[in-house]
């Protein structure tokens, strides 16, 4: 196989393995940030969040978040999920650049559903 198409393939091979494996590490954190009074934030569309969500998750669109960020505790864990993990990934930088710091993109909301 010709190296200029190998290399590209290969990076995304070790994004999409990073990706999980670091949404496999915040599931693994999600029992603990709940006792610290975590709060789960949804990020998908009102539409999506209404056809099912996580019980006691709240639903902030990413879309909506940065005119909706006074909602959130800041002296609390977030708890970020979204169908596939990319907007909840999106809203952790956003909210990391806002000056929260103790935020976990957790990946798909039906990963929480065990919690």
């Amino acid at each position: 196989m010709n190296e200029t198409i190998i290399y590209p393939i290969l990076a995304i091979i070790v994004f999409i393995a990073y990706k999980k494996y670091t949404q496999y590490k915040v599931l693994k954190l999600v029992p603990s940030l709940l006792k610290q009074g975590g709060q789960i934030i949804d990020v998908r569309t009102k539409e999506e969040f209404t056809l099912s969500h996580k019980e006691g998750s709240i639903n902030i669109p990413l879309e909506s978040l940065k005119n909706r960020i006074n909602e959130l505790d800041n002296s609390k864990p977030i708890i970020l999920c979204c169908a596939s993990g990319s907007r909840s990934g999106l809203a952790r930088r956003l909210l990391i650049t806002k000056g929260f710091e103790n935020v976990h993109n957790a990946g798909r909301w039906k990963s929480l559903l065990k919690f």
